[in-house]
């Protein structure tokens, strides 16, 4: 009977030394995972933070209108604007 009884309190023992080890090793992983992600996140906000003062910027100079050449060169580069008058020839040959 008392063999019966210690086995099975070893069988206990090493699950429960199994359940404990599984936790442990989660914890560490959930851990380096929480890092990573607070790293990630700090970067995105940094780049968030760069590009909100780009876009002070950019409206700054919208408001302004003082700039009219930089205003033309982005309507015609990022819009693909002409003036009404103007006539757009393509160079079918690919020579520049």
């Amino acid at each position: 009977m008392k063999t019966k009884k210690s086995r099975f309190n070893r069988i206990v023992n090493v699950a429960i030394i199994a359940m404990i080890g599984y936790v442990v090793v989660s914890l560490f992983i959930l851990q380096a995972d929480i890092s990573s992600r607070r790293r990630q996140l700090s970067a995105l906000e940094e780049q968030c933070q760069e590009q909100s003062i780009a876009n002070q910027e950019l409206d700054s100079m919208i408001e302004q209108g003082s700039d009219f050449d930089y205003i033309v060169k982005i309507a015609r580069s990022k819009l693909g604007l002409v003036f009404p008058e103007e006539h757009i020839f393509y160079d079918a040959s690919g020579n520049q």
